[in-house]
């Protein structure tokens, strides 16, 4: 996980009295190099873990941060640069013509921060969900509390600003069918920061037992299926179980379940199936924004690792675009 190993780099930097300075993309309007939420970790020796989006904008604000942990100014600050090739000599341009304009926070951290990134750590372990707020008065977590909105920010002036953003595995994937396939979209999914959680009812499947990726493994009937499923914006569900007709019945328990995503894997000869027997009794599934079938994006994938690669760019392609409205309502 991304977000655990920066935390993680910074924790390890304090704990050793070594200085360390967070930077984070809060804002950004139009096309930047980073989007909100990047992170990236400074160390004054030289030792760099993340991304803001790299480029210039990366370069010159890894040697300000460098800069002030020399000088031991562990005051924060937030820059707003434009990504724009006609701004003028006396606006903040970042020397890049991406378009758009971005905010990052420089935070430089002191050993007095390690309380509350202990607290981040736990809670991007166990997962627990919580709210990071960073101001120029340092920085602070309150677990349990997560926000509506991932990110949130607010800026009046130099020194009254606020950055809130909704930390830990908030994004969590329910894999029905513990396959081949499932174990390899276990993999790709435990590197793109989902919880994940796989359920089948052949406890016996040697790629159910051996799936060393999944954070959480349930045996359970597919008859018993929609009890295990919460509800939740958060939540995508791939529904990939041995026999057609298992996938049916796992359907129509989840159907009127409110999911970021709901997908099912199989042939279109398949879908089209299950889905003309569901519409004989009213039911149109396909009818439902966030039903994907067949699953994943069609790139011509047919071994189980290419089919889970589809299914993992279906689930970034849905993510990101709720990402994007949430960030920039108004567009």
């Amino acid at each position: 996980m991304k977000e655990k190993h920066c935390w993680q780099f910074i924790y390890d930097c304090l704990r050793q009295n070594r200085t360390v300075a967070l930077l984070i993309v809060v804002d950004r309007e139009g096309s930047t190099p980073g989007r909100v939420g990047f992170k990236m970790a400074v160390a004054e020796d030289g030792t760099l873990l993340g991304t803001i989006g790299g480029g210039a904008i990366e370069h010159r604000l890894v040697n300000q941060a460098r800069t002030k942990l020399k000088h031991r100014d562990f005051s924060p600050l937030w820059q707003r640069l434009i990504h724009h090739k006609a701004a003028t000599i006396n606006t903040n341009h970042s020397g890049m013509i991406c378009g758009g304009t971005q905010t990052v926070v420089l935070y430089p951290c002191q050993t007095g921060d390690l309380v509350t990134i202990t607290e981040l750590l736990q809670s991007l372990e166990n997962p627990v969900s919580g709210k990071l707020c960073i101001s120029q008065a340092g920085i602070s977590f309150l677990p349990k509390q997560p926000q509506a909105e991932t990110y949130q920010c607010r800026f009046e002036s130099e020194y009254e600003w606020l950055y809130e953003e909704t930390v830990g595995l908030i994004n969590t994937a329910y894999i029905i069918g513990g396959g081949h396939v499932g174990w390899a979209l276990s993999r790709i999914l435990a590197m793109l920061d989902f919880h994940i959680i796989v359920l089948d009812e052949r406890p016996e499947v040697s790629t159910f037992k051996h799936n060393t990726e999944a954070h959480e493994k349930i045996t359970v009937s597919y008859k018993a299926i929609r009890q295990h499923i919460p509800e939740g914006n958060q939540n995508y569900v791939v529904i990939m179980t041995p026999t057609y007709q298992a996938d049916e019945l796992v359907l129509r328990q989840l159907l009127d379940k409110k999911l970021r995503y709901l997908g099912m894997i199989g042939s279109a000869t398949k879908i089209n199936q299950i889905i003309q027997s569901l519409q004989q009794e009213d039911i149109f599934p396909e009818k439902l924004p966030h039903f994907h079938a067949p699953i994943g994006l069609p790139i011509g994938s047919h071994t189980p690792v290419e089919i889970a690669v589809s299914i993992a760019a279906e689930f970034i392609q849905v993510k990101n675009t709720a990402t994007d409205t949430q960030e920039h309502p108004d567009t």
